[in-house]
């Protein structure tokens, strides 16, 4: 073909989905335009984006040129975020929506006519990506994922290429701008490509953006300096728009072959200097130039819906009429025997094969593609039978011992990655680095450790670029892990909204499979940043998650290491979920064999019949790895003081928003008086917000009995006990809770309740005074043994 017949077939191609995504803005009949409009044909609610449209139609035609050309699979990701009417009129005219909604949206004008009426409407389709749509991996409602989540998508892919269309508004977010920093860590040897099209069309809802008033040599020395190869196409440059991007696409894919081509050789590809290409066309391009003197196209203006009173407007109405007819829709196809659409053959040269159209990528499909994983063997890592309760051991060590093991035993599989935010040896994960190493494109030094380019533990200090890139890699099959700072883990609280929103739209959508869970893991807790101090105290993201859908959504808290091997297990055996580990790296007493580890990730609910008595006179919880050892610190204190009085331990290791314990647990609503007993009063103490359980025992009927302890929002630098101190969560506070439930039940009089109050309280008073003369906890607290 030659390069104008291929001009020609774009220009077409375009007009055509243009006409389809205005169709849908604007008309609930009527829609291919076959008469003259009139105000009835006008939908009653006139939503969605026409600004950005047109340029998502251009991108869109000339991927699928590149599809035709070089026959390779692409994956297509829009970040602006309400420009689905332009890539459903896409998905319509490629024959993938047809193919996976036979029934409701045949191909043919039924079809054309059902997208339309359906847009935006009730109980139709959204305004935005969704997984209703194929090829989709991104919920598109928030703006700023899309590059992260093309780089995830591309790693362990080595054929893919992700073309993400990243809006000039959009690139003002922090979460894009951090994105732009994964060419440092993605290894062109064995892995795909992203080619970055950045849409400078110049406006946002109200005003213009950065990039829409900066000049060319701008544009071109910022993505220079980020180490990107960037390729200018402007539309108001003198030579064809259409002939600039085809070139552009063209030189950006003789690009990425070269480097991979290079690396794949052999050759250490130091900053592989990908593409970038920096589109300059007018926001509303094709449509409504003006209105009553108020410029539209390349305005602000075009960006949500343009003459937008012509359901009762004529001088609108008429402005639409012309601006469809613009298009000539009607030329550009036939209907066949078959009651099909045709398309006009410059059109069907641009459609790739179906099985490489954009909607029809099987990556994007979820579980067709997912890579299972070869697990560790428990046994081999946990804290063995022999080990004496109390003995003290570490929970993210044996986490990471797990983690190197599964790297080794799926090093083939290339199934397995670390997102972490340059947390990997602070967060006592280090084992990993005796199987892997940290990726980086970028020089690396003799004396730098743990680094090579093709490592599977990805580390920038970026919550937003390596969470988004977690997402594109579970979704398109493969297994990762987010370790992070329980404070900033708040950071990426709203990307993990749209992660959970994803999966569960995902679920009723037949064509779409489960895929991997993504796994959170929270440490360097609360608890434990005494010297960081207050700003390192946080831990809200576990109370945000947990107001989210029960099916997609666990939070474990282990009480010790074989309980977090146990749950690690299980994340990574999960599908459909967003699963969160709250999990401490500091020495702590070990409880649990592997058996009762089992035992208690049943039901997530367990009492430890080791540290309780029967018929128990009151009852103690702990959900939470420091606050479980203070509850059995607090036990140790309340039977040397109380020896006659009885006390049940309950640990709670499961959490989601429909209660405590596993789902398992909460079918069996009786289970909670057999556990927690049916008169006794409980003193609860949890790792986070009181509120947070306070909330999932509200419907409880003897939930009045429960004394819920937690985080309080007070901390400061001082000494790891005292933090609990701070926030009434040590040992001594539980036992003042006990005593008072003990005296309120009549279990004991008043003068006992007073004189161990008085004691408690005389206790804390000399720990702070002690603290304050020496600057660490006294010995009988910090180097603290169970005993029974």
């Amino acid at each position: 073909m030659s390069q104008q017949q291929e001009i020609t077939a774009l220009k077409k191609f375009v007009r055509a989905t243009n006409f389809l995504a205005t169709s849908q803005i604007y008309l609930k009949q009527n829609v291919l335009h076959k008469r003259p409009l009139e105000h009835s044909d006008i939908k009653p609610r006139l939503l969605g984006h026409w600004g950005t449209c047109p340029g998502i139609n251009f991108v869109y035609a000339n991927v699928n040129r590149l599809i035709k050309k070089t026959n390779r699979p692409f994956l297509y990701l829009v970040g602006p975020g309400h420009g689905f009417p332009a890539v459903q009129a896409n998905l319509f005219m490629e024959g993938s929506l047809s193919h996976f909604y036979p029934e409701t949206i045949p191909y043919n004008e039924t079809g054309i006519e059902d997208i339309c009426k359906k847009f935006s409407a009730a109980y139709g389709y959204p305004s935005h990506a969704n997984p209703e749509a194929p090829g989709q991996i991104l919920e598109g409602g928030e703006l700023g994922y899309s590059l992260s989540v093309a780089w995830g998508a591309v790693l362990d892919n080595p054929d893919l290429i992700a073309t993400v269309l990243i809006g000039d508004g959009e690139s003002e977010t922090g979460p894009l701008a951090a994105s732009w920093y994964a060419n440092r860590l993605v290894s062109p040897a064995n892995n795909g490509a992203v080619l970055p099209i950045v849409h400078i069309n110049g406006y946002k809802i109200s005003g213009p953006t950065r990039m829409g008033r900066m000049s060319h040599e701008e544009l071109e020395l910022e993505f220079k300096g980020l180490g990107y190869h960037p390729i200018i196409v402007d539309s108001d440059l003198e030579e064809d728009v259409y002939v600039q991007m085809t070139k552009a696409m063209d030189e950006s894919y003789a690009m990425i072959e070269a480097i991979q081509t290079k690396a794949r050789n052999g050759e250490d590809i130091v900053k592989p200097r990908w593409p970038v290409i920096l589109m300059r066309t007018a926001k509303g391009w094709t449509g409504v130039a003006e209105d009553n003197g108020k410029k539209l196209e390349g305005n602000c203006d075009s960006h949500q819906v343009i003459v937008n009173k012509c359901a009762k407007d004529k001088q609108h109405l008429d402005a639409l009429d012309q601006w469809l007819a613009s298009y000539k829709f009607n030329e550009l196809y036939s209907i066949n025997e078959q009651n099909q659409i045709v398309f006009d053959k410059d059109i069907q040269s641009l459609l790739p094969p179906k099985e490489l159209c954009c909607g029809r990528q099987h990556l994007s499909y979820g579980g067709e593609v997912v890579r299972s994983l070869n697990n560790p063997k428990l046994e081999d890592l946990a804290y063995g039978a022999e080990t004496p309760r109390g003995q003290r051991g570490y929970s993210m060590l044996k986490m990471g011992q797990w983690m190197r093991d599964a790297f080794k035993l799926n090093r083939d599989q290339r199934n397995l990655r670390i997102f972490s935010p340059d947390e990997t040896y602070s967060n006592q994960l280090q084992a990993v680095f005796e199987e892997t190493d940290r990726a980086w494109q970028w020089p690396i030094e003799s004396w730098d450790e743990d680094m090579s380019r093709d490592g599977r533990v990805l580390e920038l200090l970026s919550e937003n670029l390596l969470f988004g890139m977690l997402h594109g890699y579970t979704v398109t099959g493969r297994h990762g892990m987010f370790p992070t700072y329980e404070s900033f883990s708040q950071v990426v609280s709203s990307m993990a909204d749209q992660y959970c929103k994803y999966v569960y739209a995902s679920q009723g959508v037949h064509f779409r499979k489960p895929v991997p869970s993504c796994n959170v893991v929270l440490s360097s807790l609360l608890e434990r940043q005494d010297h960081n101090g207050y700003s390192h105290q946080n831990p809200s993201f576990l109370g945000a998650m947990l107001e989210k859908h029960p099916e997609i959504i666990s939070a474990y808290l282990p009480a010790d290491a074989n309980t977090t091997l146990v749950y690690t297990e299980r994340a990574f055996a999960d599908r459909d979920k967003l699963n969160i580990i709250a999990a401490g790296k500091k020495e702590l007493p070990q409880w649990l064999t592997l058996d009762e580890a089992r035992q208690q990730a049943k039901d997530g609910v367990m009492v430890w019949d080791f540290a309780s008595d029967e018929n128990p006179d009151v009852v103690l919880a702990g959900c939470g790895d420091y606050v479980t050892q203070e509850c059995m610190a607090s036990l140790v204190i309340l039977r040397e003081l109380l020896p006659r009085v009885r006390v049940r331990f309950v640990s709670v290791t499961e959490l989601s928003s429909s209660g405590l314990g596993s789902r398992k647990f909460q079918s069996k609503p009786w289970m909670m008086d057999e556990i927690f007993t049916a008169d006794k009063g409980v003193v609860f103490n949890y790792h986070g917000y009181p509120n947070t359980i306070k909330k999932l025992v509200f419907d409880y009927k003897g939930s009045h009995r429960f004394r819920i302890k937690g985080y309080e929002e007070e901390g400061s630098t001082t000494t790891p006990f005292d933090m609990g101190v701070r926030n009434g969560t040590s040992r001594y506070h539980l036992v003042i809770d006990m005593a008072y439930k003990l005296f309120q039940q009549g279990v004991i009089d008043e003068t006992q309740h007073v004189a161990i109050t008085t004691d408690m309280l005389q206790r804390l008073v000399d720990h702070r005074n002690y603290i304050k003369a020496n600057g660490v906890d006294p010995e009988n607290i910090e180097n603290w043994v169970w005993t029974r």
